[in-house]
């Protein structure tokens, strides 16, 4: 044979074989990047296996949560959450079973959980059942057995279990899912030095081929890590949502208990007020003990009104403020709660815009958080008050859930003291939680004014640093409207002389609780008014059809069949000349607007003093 034919038959035989190790490196990179999809798409089914866990015990969770409201309100719509449950547990076991049909050890798991769930199920409508039927204390009785809990302790555990197993599983894949990225790395640089090596006719083919191929690993690559992101991102977001709801369900829980609680103060208080009034001049002995009940009736209220904060139900009173001079004003205030080992600074901003808020409760809001930054720094230290312009964008709104984009006057107390781990950070707003020794705290703080900020409009971060110290910052709505900025909170009645009424001003009091309705009509009396007494809303109307000499109006906010407001709107309507005053714990309904105000309805919050309830009638009565 010829050299050049031996040239020509080597150079063919180099190509063959060129195109044959091509062929075996991509069809390793395919192999490669068929291994990586099917590893991806098992990734994908144990994270999936995973939420769907994590839904069942969140369903089972809200299931006895949602009965324990019920036995507590007898709410009907508690009961959602317990029918959800029942109707979706099934369906979620069969697709849990589905997803995990190749795990021998996961299908055991779900077959033993699987009774487990119904019989949880069963004592949960038992304990409703017999709440329904009026034997609470058989359903508080069958809670008591503890079966319930075990169960629940049980399930927890196989779903803990079960999570720990697929976690393991997405370890292992995701090791699966890397080896089969470097194994395609290296066919694509084996490719590469194949075509390179094939000659210059294929040079710029190959190099589109391997930008080509970059490009689609580039692609996955960034694929993952938006999964991983999304992932973390999707946690993150759930864990606001739990919280939120968390808090949700408590404030509305509080808050009821709050609103009945006040009743009871109100009655307590009004009656108190009475006995001193009528045994002055009597034994001091007598007007001690009396005092010491009013100041424990104090107390309790100041507790309701921090539960009311809380769960965002409480009357507030928004004016415009300047911020700047707000923060200056109460910077004595502030230095006397903190005591002499620290040191206070206030950093205020030029050109801070204007807020609108409840002068009042943002003072005792300060002042709670200066409390609680002296109490982390037992040993002394600085507290900075701080006041800024702020933006907050659509990012930070995606971050935080329950945050409306837009410009907010921020107010940040900082401190130098120890901190917040992590797990206390978790919990910082919950209601009666605190770090503090017992008797030294209601855990109310925090809770009080993330719920008055909230129910403002604003929001509220903590930062925190153990050892290094705590920024909570208070983001208030900024005002835009040309009012006059509140500068100085207003004068309250300082003298003990009540002003009194005349016998010829008669006043109507409607309430439905007949022991707080003689109480408060009793407490009028006493002023020297004549009073009219009416059990709902229908009495009262016909009551103002036959007497038109009627001059103040004196109800409940809150009553069956026709409420306060509607009251008020009828009786005005017939008696045109006819003043309106509002007694309640707290509301929601037409006279009040996510907790504020209407312009020109005056209201009087139980439990009230029979001075403050003189003061308040006079007020209504002269004004012009």
């Amino acid at each position: 044979m010829s050299p050049s034919r031996k040239f020509v038959a080597s150079g063919l035989f180099g190509i063959a074989l060129g195109f044959a190790v091509l062929a075996l490196a991509s069809y390793v990179a395919v192999h490669a990047e068929f291994q990586r999809r099917t590893a991806g798409a098992w990734l994908r089914h144990t994270i999936q296996v995973q939420s769907d866990l994590y839904q069942l015990f969140g369903l089972l969770q809200a299931a006895e949560s949602n009965q324990r409201g019920y036995m507590i309100t007898q709410d009907e719509r508690y009961l959602q959450a317990c029918a959800d449950a029942s109707r979706k547990m099934p369906d979620m076991l069969d697709r849990i079973s589905e997803g995990v049909r190749d795990n021998a050890n996961q299908l055991q798991a779900v077959a033993e959980m699987r009774p487990l769930l119904g019989e949880r199920i069963e004592i949960i409508d038992q304990t409703i059942a017999d709440t329904r039927a009026g034997q609470l204390d058989k359903a508080v009785q069958l809670v008591k057995s503890g079966r319930g809990k075990a169960l629940m302790d049980r399930v927890r555990a196989i779903v803990d279990t079960m999570m720990e197993n697929e976690q393991s599983l997405v370890e292992k894949r995701e090791r699966e899912m890397n080896a089969a990225g470097g194994n395609f790395d290296a066919a694509i640089w084996a490719l590469a030095g194949i075509i390179f090596a094939l000659g210059a006719f294929s040079f710029l083919n190959a190099q589109k081929q391997m930008n080509a191929l970059q490009m689609s690993r580039n692609s996955l690559k960034e694929a993952y890590d938006q999964l991983i992101g999304e992932t973390t991102r999707r946690e993150a977001l759930e864990s606001q949502l739990r919280q939120s709801q968390k808090l949700e369900s408590l404030g509305q829980l509080t808050g009821g208990i709050a609103h009945d609680f006040n009743n009871m103060l109100g009655v307590i208080v009004a009656s108190l007020h009475l006995l001193r009034r009528k045994l002055a001049g009597s034994d001091g002995e007598y007007t001690q003990l009396i005092d010491s009940a009013l100041d424990g009736a104090d107390r309790a209220a100041a507790m309701v009104r921090r539960l009311l904060a809380f769960s965002r139900r409480q009357p507030l009173s928004p004016r415009p403020l300047d911020p700047n001079k707000f923060v200056s004003g109460i910077s004595d205030m502030v230095r006397h709660a903190l005591g002499a080992t620290i040191e206070l600074e206030t950093v205020l901003a030029g050109g801070l815009w204007t807020t609108k808020i409840d002068q009042h409760e943002l003072e005792s809001a300060i002042v709670n958080l200066a409390v609680n930054a002296r109490d982390a720094m037992p040993n002394g230290g600085k507290l900075t008050i701080e006041t800024a312009n702020c933006y907050l964008d659509d990012g930070y709104a995606a971050e935080n859930t329950d945050v409306t984009p837009g410009q907010y006057v921020m107010i940040a107390v900082t401190d130098t003291g120890h901190g917040m781990p992590p797990e206390v950070l978790a919990q910082a707003f919950d209601p009666f939680f605190t770090t503090k020794p017992a008797g030294k705290g209601t855990g109310l703080g925090l809770s009080q004014v993330h719920g008055f900020v909230k129910q403002s409009g604003g929001h509220v971060k903590i930062y925190s640093e153990t050892e290094r110290g705590t920024c909570i910052k208070l983001y208030l709505p900024r005002f835009n409207h040309v009012e006059a900025p509140v500068l100085a909170p207003a004068a309250s009645v300082t003298t003990l002389d009540l002003p009194l009424g005349k016998p010829d001003e008669l006043v109507l009091v409607v309430e439905d609780d007949d022991t707080a309705r003689r109480v408060t009509a009793q407490g009028v009396r006493e002023l020297g008014y004549s009073v009219l007494e009416a059990e709902n809303g229908r009495a009262a109307v016909d009551i103002i059809r036959q007497r038109a000499d009627i001059n103040l109006l004196l109800t409940d906010v809150v009553m069956p069949d026709m409420d306060g407001a509607r009251l008020a709107r009828e009786a005005v309507f017939r008696r045109h000349s006819l003043r309106v005053l509002f007694i309640t714990g707290y509301t929601r309904n037409a006279i009040l607007h996510n907790g504020v105000l209407d312009p020109g309805v005056k209201l009087l919050t139980k439990p009230f003093t029979l001075q403050q309830l003189a003061v308040k009638m006079r007020e209504i009565l002269d004004a012009k």
